[in-house]
């Protein structure tokens, strides 16, 4: 069931309320829905998701100066045409990579015309390359000098977590629990979703300074290893298994 059925139907709600003693929740944007739902915040735990950060490392000799990334499915909520659209404001030349896998005919035709204007009317390029497989798609995020995610609706996206354990900084919308991953000027920066100004604000801010990007990327492999590496999760849900044996 989704958070709206549970909503709207009180026998589901009540069913929901008393069928665990805890509940683990990926994000504190998560654990917010449990309250609305009447779970109590002392039943209620957060455990995000966790990463192999002995796989995804830097490689900061791979880097390509102005490679901005993006990884996600051709989808409408995921932004890209945002993200395509701020490419015109851009002075500084810059080679956008877009990984993910298309869902839907109408809207992947859409996102190919797209890139083909940008790529015969701008001074930029495109480049549309699919789906990766999981080394491949590791090479980019340590290739890339950041990573865009454009999101206009998300809730615990792991690509942020990838690219920051890689050391790239992320510039991605203030949706969902982005913000409990990505810390804002910190190791990357955040904007308000579908604003085509301030994502093309961000950009060359941390493009035109090499020494906030290499910060940024540096904080950022920092935070996960110490917050979201698979360790530091395991160690996590240890804890919780033991506060209930208590």
């Amino acid at each position: 069931m989704t958070y709206n059925t549970y909503r709207r139907n009180f026998i589901s709600r009540l069913i929901f309320r008393n069928v665990a003693d805890i509940y683990i929740a990926l994000s504190k944007f998560i654990a917010n829905f449990l309250v609305n739902l009447g779970i109590p915040k002392t039943k209620i735990r957060i455990l995000p998701n966790g990463i192999d950060v002995e796989r995804f490392r830097p490689r900061k000799e791979s880097k390509i100066q102005n490679l901005l990334l993006f990884v996600g499915r051709l989808e409408e909520k995921k932004g890209l045409p945002v993200l395509l659209r701020c490419l015109s404001l851009l002075k500084t030349s810059v080679h956008l990579a877009i990984i993910g896998l298309p869902l839907n005919p109408e809207y992947y035709e859409k996102i190919l015309a797209f890139i083909e204007k940008v790529n015969n009317k701008s001074i930029h390029k495109v480049t549309y390359m699919g789906a990766l497989d999981k080394e491949k798609l590791l090479e980019w995020y340590q290739k890339a000098s950041i990573f865009i995610c454009p999101s206009t609706s998300e809730s615990f996206p792991m690509v942020n977590l990838e690219a920051l354990s890689c050391g790239t900084p992320v510039v991605a919308s203030n949706v969902g629990a982005i913000s409990e991953v990505v810390r804002n000027h910190e190791n990357g920066i955040l904007v308000p979703p579908n604003d085509v100004a301030k994502l093309a604000e961000a950009i060359p801010y941390l493009l035109d300074n090499e020494e906030i990007i290499q910060q940024f990327g540096d904080k950022g492999r920092k935070w996960i290893v110490e917050n979201f590496s698979t360790d530091v999760i395991v160690e996590k849900l240890y804890q919780i298994y033991k506060g209930m044996i208590r």
